[in-house]
């Protein structure tokens, strides 16, 4: 496993995710968690959870536990749901406002660590490119240079109204059969 400096604990965040996945939901570790599942971290301030199923499905399956609701804003075309004193932000339907459209961030699982699925290093690339995190975006970008993208992944990110740089970006990288 590899070292976190520093993170909130994972017990609450494997209790949602049983409890979200015993629902039938598919969820994934995203943010600066999967960050840390890849290595190219080691401090996760918060634990971000993606899926793509309906509101009304996610906090159902959540039934029981305590969570803040947010709605979408002008960079988010998203929904929000934090538990745990925050530290577990439940992103449903992770969108984004784009100058051509909404850009949605399809939910994959790549992987599991530490028990807890992990998002497509993918579609946190593109994320974090659209968020203005471009620190951790490089990051993401140059693993997956380096270790190959998952062909299928890139295929649903290029469906959406992606800015021309970050549609050229993903189609510029290696697919991890090509690596």
């Amino acid at each position: 496993m590899y070292h976190l400096r520093s993170s909130p604990p994972l017990e609450p965040l494997l209790a949602v995710v049983e409890r979200m996945e015993r629902s039938g939901l598919v969820v994934a570790l995203g943010g600066s968690g999967l960050l840390a599942a890849f290595g190219l971290a080691d401090t996760v301030g918060d634990w971000d959870l993606t899926t793509d199923a309906p509101l009304d499905r996610v906090t159902a399956g959540l039934d029981g536990e305590t969570f803040t609701h947010k709605g979408s804003d002008e960079l988010h075309a998203d929904q929000k749901l934090m538990l745990a004193g925050g530290s577990i932000e439940v992103i449903v339907g992770f969108a984004f406002h784009a100058p051509a459209g909404v850009v949605h961030i399809p939910t994959r699982v790549s992987g599991r660590w530490n028990g807890i699925p992990i998002g497509g290093p993918e579609a946190w690339a593109v994320a974090y490119h659209l968020l203005g995190r471009r620190e951790k975006s490089e990051a993401l970008w140059r693993d997956l240079a380096h270790r190959g993208a998952d062909r299928e992944a890139v295929a649903l990110l290029l469906r959406e109204p992606l800015p021309p740089e970050l549609a050229n970006r993903l189609l510029g990288l290696p697919t991890s059969s090509d690596t």
